[in-house]
Formats: structure tokens, sequence, C-alpha cells
């Protein structure tokens, strides 16, 4: 499988109409003149936690811009009992293949 790595999480919060939601900046190598970010939806993402490597399917995936002007992802994944593991300060990949 092929990974590119897109965001280190800020935080994660599981709502409960909103559902498993995954926040954090987008890689720096992606910026406001270069948003070539994956478009995920129906796609898989990889989160790397420090013990293990969780897949999850995109349900919906939002940018924004901070302050500072560096982009922001938020990505809600469809439900999993994985994610309670996900820990702020692992790494999220796209799943290219």
């Amino acid at each position: 499988m092929c990974y590119t790595h897109i965001m280190q999480i800020g935080y994660s919060m599981n709502h409960k109409k909103l559902g498993c939601i995954i926040v954090g900046g987008a890689d720096p190598v992606f910026s406001l003149s270069n948003t070539k970010i994956p478009y995920l939806v129906g796609k898989y993402i990889m989160v790397k936690t420090t013990t293990e490597e969780l897949k999850f399917k995109v349900k919906k995936m939002d940018l924004s811009t901070s302050i500072s002007g560096m982009l922001n992802i938020g990505i809600t994944i469809y439900e999993s009992d994985d994610f309670n593991k996900i820990k702020a300060g692992d790494e999220v990949y796209a799943v290219l293949d």
C-alpha cells in the first residue's frame, strides 16, 4: 500500500450527532498556495499511533485556515471500535491504493 502524510492529530472527539471526528493541522507541504490535499471522502486513512496502525473509512472532510494562515483538516470517519485508540499527536496518512 502507498501512503501520503496528511496531518498530525490535534484532537479527536466522538460527538453524539456528528460522529467520530479527527482534527489537526495539515502537513507543512500543504499551504494556501498548495492545497493538493487528496480528496478522502469514501476512501481510507491510516492513523499511526505509538503502538499500531489503524485504518478508517472517511465519511466527510473539511478544510479551513487558522489565524496564522495554516491549513486545518477535519475528518469525520465511519464509526469504529478502534476510534478510542486515537490520541493527540498521532499521525494521519491517506491510503493511496
